[in-house]
């Protein structure tokens, strides 16, 4: 990786470099498997031609560990109707910054937390159980 003069850095551009990702994934704890609680309609950019669609879901084995976390899926979609209470594992995914929005407008980026983009999300079959 070639270094930036800190002057000069773009922490958007910084953050979606690959080695910045593949420490970020050993920093970072994301659950392997989810259960989808409520899904929102696919997005489609005209522009980049990219299909983005927004998800709530929860994670943990129990009450006391359970996690509540939104994230995005990226060029992928699941049913609105079809996956609510169904288990999901998250197979490839990465990290963006979160943005600041208020009535449509960019208003810079949050100073805390990450945006979960996830390119691969799989249903869990029970089968055998």
């Amino acid at each position: 990786m070639t270094k930036t003069k800190y002057n000069e850095v773009k922490v958007k551009e910084l953050v979606a470099n690959p080695e910045i990702q593949t420490f970020l994934k050993k920093a970072v704890e994301v659950p392997t498997k989810v259960i989808v609680k409520s899904v929102r309609n696919p997005f489609k950019n005209e522009e980049t031609n990219e299909t983005t669609q927004k998800v709530h879901a929860v994670a943990g084995t129990s009450l006391v560990d359970m996690m509540e976390f939104d994230f995005t899926l990226v060029n992928q979609s699941i049913d609105g109707t079809e996956a609510i209470n169904k288990e999901f594992q998250i197979v490839e995914y990465s990290f963006a910054l979160e943005a600041n929005m208020r009535g449509g407008n960019f208003g810079g980026y949050s100073p805390t937390g990450l945006k979960l983009l996830i390119t691969k999300l799989i249903p869990v079959t029970n089968e055998g159980k």
